[in-house]
C-alpha cells in the first residue's frame, strides 16, 4: 500500500502537462472543502439552536406536567394533594389554568393565553427569575392582583413597564347561557395591575401572562379547578421512575406527560430540519464529486505510458487500481481537511465573537447559537471518505482494465 500510496501522492502535487486536469482537480478539492465546511457550519448551528431551545424549554416547562384525561379541567381536592404529597420523588408542585382572553390597556386590545398559576409556580420554575427584563416577579401584594407579561405581549398594548400606570384589563367570555347582545352581558372583566416583564423566545412572549390562580378561576367561572399541575423533580434523572408512581398513585383520570413528551412534536421537528438539511448538503456533496471523476479520468489518459511502464516493472492490476483510489481519496481528504479547519475557527469566532446577528429583538441569544460534535466531524469526514471512493472506483477500474488491452502498446 506504501509504494501505491507514494505514487498517488507524486500524481496529485506533480504538474500536469495539460492544464486542464490541474484546474478540474482543483475544483474537485475545493467543492470538497466548501462542501465540507458547511456540512459541519449546519450541524453546529443546528446543535447550537437545538440545545438552546432544549435549554429554553426546560427553563420554561416543568419537568412533569400532569392534564385531566376528559375535559379541560379539574377538581383540585384534599385526596390529589395528599396523593402528591405521598410520591417522594416530588420536590414541588403548583397547580394552574390556563385560558386564551383579551386583554385591553388604554385603547389597545391583544388576544394571549392566561395563565393563572399559585404562590408554588415560581419554585417548580425555579429559573424564572432569568427571564425577568422589567419590573418584579409579583403576583399578589397586599390583596392586590398582578401580572407578568411576555414582552411582546406588553409590545402589542403599546404597555411601557416603567410608565405602567393604568391596570390592565382582561376579558373571558361567559359560559353558556349568556346574552351576547353586548359586551359587558358577553364578557367577564376584570383588572390587573401590571408587575414586570419576561422575555424567552417570540414564541413564549407573545403568547403568555401570568396571574394569580385565584383572581383566575373566579374571572374564568372555575373555583377551586385548574387544568395542569405543574412538577418539578428532586432528581430530573428519575422522570421515568417518577412518571410510573404518579400514574399509579392518582390512577386513569390525568394524563402524565414528562417535559419531552409535553413538547415531543417540537423536538422531532429539530431532529428531521437536521437531518433533511444534511441530506440536501450531502446530495450537492455527490453533484460536486463529478468533478473527481472527470479529473481521474484525465489523469488516467495522462498516464498511460506511465502505467504501462509499472505493469512491465510487474506492479498488479489492483495495484493500479489502488493508486487512483487513493488518488481520488487524497483529493478530496486534502479539500474537506482544510474545510473542517476553517469550519471549526468559524464556529469558535462565532462562540466567541459572534459573526452572524440572531434575528428578532426580543430573543435573548443576540447570535446564533453553535455547538460542534465530534460526531458530526467524524460522520462529516466518513461520508467525504466514501463519496470519494465511489467517486474514484470508476476511473481507478477502467485504468486497469485497459492496461492489457491497450498500455503495454506504448512498450514497442
Amino acid at each position: 500500500m506504501m509504494l501505491e500510496l507514494k505514487i498517488a501522492n507524486r500524481y496529485l502535487f506533480s504538474k500536469k502537462s495539460t492544464n486542464a486536469i490541474n484546474i478540474i482537480s482543483m475544483v474537485s478539492g475545493v467543492a470538497m472543502l466548501f462542501g465540507t465546511m458547511v456540512l459541519i457550519l449546519v450541524l453546529s448551528v443546528f446543535n447550537g439552536l437545538e440545545g438552546l431551545i432544549k435549554s429554553l424549554y426546560s427553563s420554561f416547562y416543568s419537568d412533569i406536567a400532569i392534564t385531566a384525561t376528559e375535559g379541560k379541567v379539574f377538581e383540585i381536592t384534599p385526596a390529589l394533594q395528599n396523593q402528591l404529597n405521598a410520591i417522594s420523588y416530588i420536590d414541588a408542585y403548583s397547580y394552574a389554568l390556563e385560558e386564551n382572553a383579551l386583554l385591553e390597556y388604554t385603547d389597545k386590545q391583544h388576544i394571549c393565553t392566561v395563565k393563572g398559576v399559585d404562590e408554588n409556580y415560581f419554585k417548580v420554575i425555579n429559573k424564572f427569575d432569568t427571564f425577568m427584563v422589567d419590573g418584579k416577579k409579583i403576583l399578589k401584594k397586599d390583596s392586590i392582583n398582578f401580572c407578568i407579561m411576555g414582552v411582546g405581549v406588553a409590545q402589542k398594548l403599546g404597555l411601557d413597564p416603567s410608565r405602567a400606570f393604568n391596570p390592565v384589563a382582561i376579558y373571558m367570555p361567559k359560559k353558556a347561557g349568556a346574552s351576547f347582545s353586548s359586551m359587558e352581558n358577553a364578557f367577564n372583566k376584570s383588572y390587573v395591575n401590571h408587575a414586570g416583564a419576561f422575555a424567552v423566545s417570540d414564541e413564549f412572549d407573545t403568547r403568555y401572562t401570568f396571574v394569580p390562580l385565584d383572581f383566575f378561576q373566579q374571572l374564568t367561572g372555575n373555583s377551586n379547578k385548574a387544568s395542569q399541575i405543574e412538577i418539578r423533580l428532586k432528581n430530573s434523572n428519575t422522570t421515568n421512575a417518577a412518571i410510573a408512581q404518579i400514574k399509579q398513585s392518582i390512577g386513569k383520570s390525568f394524563t402524565v406527560k414528562s417535559r419531552y413528551e409535553q413538547n415531543e412534536v417540537l423536538y422531532k421537528i429539530l431532529k428531521s430540519e437536521k437531518w433533511i438539511t444534511f441530506a440536501i448538503l450531502l446530495l450537492i456533496m455527490i453533484i460536486a464529486s463529478f468533478n473527481i471523476v472527470g479529473a481521474l479520468s484525465m489523469l488516467v489518459l495522462e498516464k498511460k505510458k506511465d502505467i504501462a511502464t509499472l505493469t512491465a516493472l510487474g506492479i498488479q492490476k489492483n495495484s493500479i487500481v489502488k493508486i487512483f483510489l487513493l488518488e481520488g481519496v487524497l483529493m478530496s481528504l486534502i479539500g474537506a481537511t482544510i474545510g473542517m479547519v476553517l469550519a471549526f475557527t468559524l464556529c469558535i469566532l462565532q462562540q466567541k465573537v459572534g459573526l452572524v446577528p440572531m434575528p428578532g429583538s426580543s430573543f435573548l441569544v443576540h447570535y446564533y447559537p453553535v455547538k460542534m460534535q465530534l460526531s458530526d466531524f467524524l460522520a462529516v469526514g466518513s461520508v467525504v471518505f466514501i463519496i470519494s471512493l465511489l467517486a474514484a472506483y470508476m476511473p481507478a477500474k477502467k485504468a486497469a482494465e485497459a492496461v492489457e488491452k491497450e498500455y503495454l502498446t506504448y512498450l514497442s
